[in-house]
């Protein structure tokens, strides 16, 4: 688990190249009848049984064309029905004349004959009035069963994830599409469906290896000119499933619930069903993530059964997790936080520590919180949390997603239940799937089962909104933390660790334009991308500080930022002074610019890495990529393609060169107050006092307990320490998802390995 600080046509279809409505081009159906049936010859009286036996040689056109005479009649009595038509009979010298009433006098006739008169009537065409209401009859049976069939076949699809003949690519029956359009930039078709039922939005990626793989006809090009290097005969499929979690306090509660709900569920009873996972899948990717605005658990695999088993293992742990019903009563205290009794220091462990009331003595135990307080002694981790919460003073991102060790004890039960209840929604929710059509049909039937029963709950996805901070400050924000170092007995570790600063830039309070985004990614290249670049060049030839920090331009979030600083800073006064050389380089750079080598260099760099991508699981690197625009209501195709940005920036850096970037410059950093300021320095006390406070944190609230309160503490802790040594039972085991061997693809994959000179 990890907390993140900056935290697609179809069977049997058609569609447009550029996107639009698909255009659906329905199965075949055999239609053949077989042929009328002939009387038995057992009906028969003997002599024309033995007749019909002696005609059994005759040929198969023969025998056809007389039956298919006897069926559909001549075309004269289909154009006049007043005519009397006289048949022969094919076993006898028998003829009929149908009168108006078509009664027949069989009274007048031999027995024999009428015998073969009753089976005439059987046998012979009816008038074309009644061929026609019988032809109707079956018709509407024929239209009826098919029907049936095909609603069968949904069932079964929605069920089992087996699409019926059409319907790939064209849509699901459960949702709506949205919008259906062809990325030429990764050679994929990005579909964005809503949920009919609760709202929710799903992103499904189908990527064309047609289109990059080694091209046929001799031809050592693909379509497009795309060479075969990046040709994956077998992609990777990825699943994610993430929800807006905005944190409204630093209790660490989206990292927790993130930890909590791949505990156990409903489906998945095991208490770690994530470790069953990891041990016994073909898995290429298995984790979740949390960011300060949103919580992300994706999952990714190339066999198609194991695919299949972790996306129902990650929808009915997000949905249905153990950990908010009472049954999961413990999940919070092992994944969150709970009070642990300190052993005695002398004991083995069965001796207890006691207070001064001669009670037990408590500590803080938990996953999250230990993780967290490794984070907060982490001094660069820590210039970033307490950059963004002084950055973002009125803004969600003011509160640590994560977790503040010294607030997440006061998460309660219930406000951990109602998170989850408020933000795990569908209507919150938003999918992924990369992978061919029928991964995608699977993916959309097996979240619509987990979801419809859910409904659809407006407030849900209303208030995970997140606000936009205004540039409020009327002067920069500064700011003195201290972060903790171990105190030394050769020399000072204060001088030794050194000071750090950071300054950083609060960019956007509304959504850039695609090209000013890509402008940016250009600009930060153009100041920190390499060692001759000039803010880092001037940062490092200081000497004031040994290493330089910050993230430069990050734009994950709703709103982007520009961090600079340094590490080791030897002095305060060198701090000072960092400062104001931060500053005359961005002056010195508004008034000299860049070259036009310098911003074609690092234009060329940049359209590289856009094509070739991040290097990762391409499915993985779209998911993410997408969120940083989807999270906020905004079209996730938007970050995804740059053919446009960066042609729009191409044109505009003919017109105005440099002024571009040096407008920028002055826009939004020289003048821009709404940037933070933040110093640590060393303290080799800090962590003792954190100590202390925590000790007395708990020791106030031990105070306040009853001792019924008290024993609670006590017995949950035997209880749950009990429930962590119990061996799970094997009928819990076995409700992990496995492969058989069946379910492995034995076959080989082929790699292109021709070799082209440019």
């Amino acid at each position: 688990m990890t907390t993140q600080s900056k935290g697609y046509g179809g069977l049997d279809s058609t569609k447009d190249e550029e996107g639009g409505e698909w255009l659906h081009v329905p199965h075949g159906e055999d239609t053949t009848m077989g042929s009328p049936p002939r009387a038995p010859s057992s009906l028969l009286p003997a002599a024309d049984a033995e007749d019909c036996s002696s005609n059994n040689n005759r040929s198969n056109n023969e025998e056809g064309n007389a039956m298919q005479t006897l069926e559909l009649g001549s075309s004269e009595d289909e154009e006049d029905n007043d005519e009397s038509a006289s048949y022969e009979d094919e076993y006898g010298d028998l003829h009929l004349d149908e009168s108006d009433d078509e009664e027949f006098e069989l009274a007048s006739l031999s027995s024999s004959q009428q015998q073969r008169a009753s089976m005439r009537s059987t046998i012979l065409p009816w008038r074309p009035k009644e061929r026609f209401r019988c032809l109707l009859i079956v018709a509407i049976t024929l239209a009826i069963l098919c029907f049936a069939v095909l609603f069968a076949n949904h069932e079964e699809a929605a069920m089992y994830g087996k699409p019926p003949p059409g319907a790939v690519g064209v849509g699901h029956a459960a949702y709506d599409t949205l919008h259906s359009s062809w990325l030429e930039e990764y050679e994929a078709r990005l579909t964005l469906y809503r949920h009919r039922a609760t709202g929710a939005e799903y992103l499904a990626f189908v990527p064309d290896v047609t289109r990059t793989g080694p091209a046929s006809s001799g031809s050592s090009k693909g379509r497009n000119g795309h060479d075969g290097s990046g040709y994956d005969p077998k992609p990777d499929k990825v699943f994610g499933v993430a929800f807006r979690t905005k944190p409204e306090s630093s209790t660490g509660v989206p990292h927790i619930l993130e930890h909590s709900v791949l505990c156990g569920s409903k489906k998945y009873p095991s208490r770690d069903p994530f470790a069953h996972l990891l041990k016994g899948s073909l898995q290429t990717f298995l984790n979740a993530m949390t960011y300060p605005d949103r919580t992300v658990y994706p999952v990714a695999s190339r066999n198609k059964a194991d695919f299949r088993n972790l996306m129902d293992v990650y929808l009915d742990a997000v949905f249905h997790p153990r950990a908010v019903e009472d049954e999961g009563w413990w999940v919070l205290r092992q994944e969150g936080w709970r009070y642990d009794v300190v052993d005695a220091e002398d004991g083995n462990g069965e001796e207890r520590a006691l207070d001064n009331n001669g009670r037990a003595k408590f500590e803080y135990k938990g996953v999250v919180f230990s993780e967290m307080k490794g984070a907060y002694s982490d001094p660069e981790g820590l210039i970033d949390r307490i950059t963004q919460s002084l950055l973002f003073p009125d803004n969600p991102y003011h509160f640590d997603s994560g977790g503040d060790p010294a607030i997440i004890p006061t998460l309660t039960r219930e406000e951990f239940v109602e998170f989850h209840k408020k933000y795990y929604h569908p209507t919150n929710a938003r999918l992924f799937v990369a992978g061919d059509e029928s991964d995608v049909y699977h993916a959309l039937s097996m979240a619509d089962h987990y979801m419809t029963p859910m409904g659809y709950n407006p407030d849900s996805r209303k208030d995970s909104a997140i606000p936009y901070q205004q540039r409020t400050f009327h002067k920069p924000v500064s700011a003195r933390k201290p972060f903790a170092v171990a105190a030394s007995e050769d020399e000072d570790a204060e001088s030794t660790e050194g000071f750090m600063l950071c300054v950083t830039w609060l960019l956007n309070t509304q959504p850039m334009t695609p090209m000013m985004e890509l402008a940016w990614i250009v600009l930060d290249r153009l100041l920190l991308g390499k060692a001759s670049s000039p803010l880092k060049k001037s940062l490092e030839d200081s000497g004031l500080g040994e290493e330089i920090i910050g993230n430069g331009v990050d734009d994950e979030l709703l709103q982007s930022t520009f961090a600079i600083g340094m590490k080791g800073i030897k002095n305060r006064e060198d701090v000072n002074a960092l400062e104001d050389l931060i500053m005359d380089t961005f002056h010195k750079l508004d008034s000299d610019g860049f070259s036009e080598e310098e911003i074609a260099s690092s234009m060329n760099t940049i359209e590289f890495r856009l094509r070739e991508g991040g290097g990762g699981l391409r499915g993985m690197e779209v998911f993410l990529g997408a969120l940083s625009k989807w999270n906020y209501d905004l079209s996730p195709k938007d970050a995804l393609v740059y053919e446009d940005a960066l042609k729009a920036l191409k044109d505009e850096l003919k017109r105005t060169g440099s002024n571009t970037f040096q407008q920028m410059i002055r826009d939004f950093l020289l003048t821009n107050n709404h940037r933070v300021v933040l110093e640590l320095y060393p303290s080799t006390t800090l962590e003792g006092e954190q100590l202390k406070d925590q000790d007395l944190q708990i020791s106030r609230a031990q105070s306040r307990m009853s001792e019924q309160e008290y024993q609670s503490v006590l017995d949950d802790g035997i209880k749950l320490k009990q429930l962590q040594e119990t061996e799970e039972s094997p009928e819990v085991i076995a409700t992990n998802p496995a492969l058989s061997i069946s379910d492995i693809d034995t076959l080989a994959i082929e790699y292109p390995i021709q070799v082209e000179e440019n």
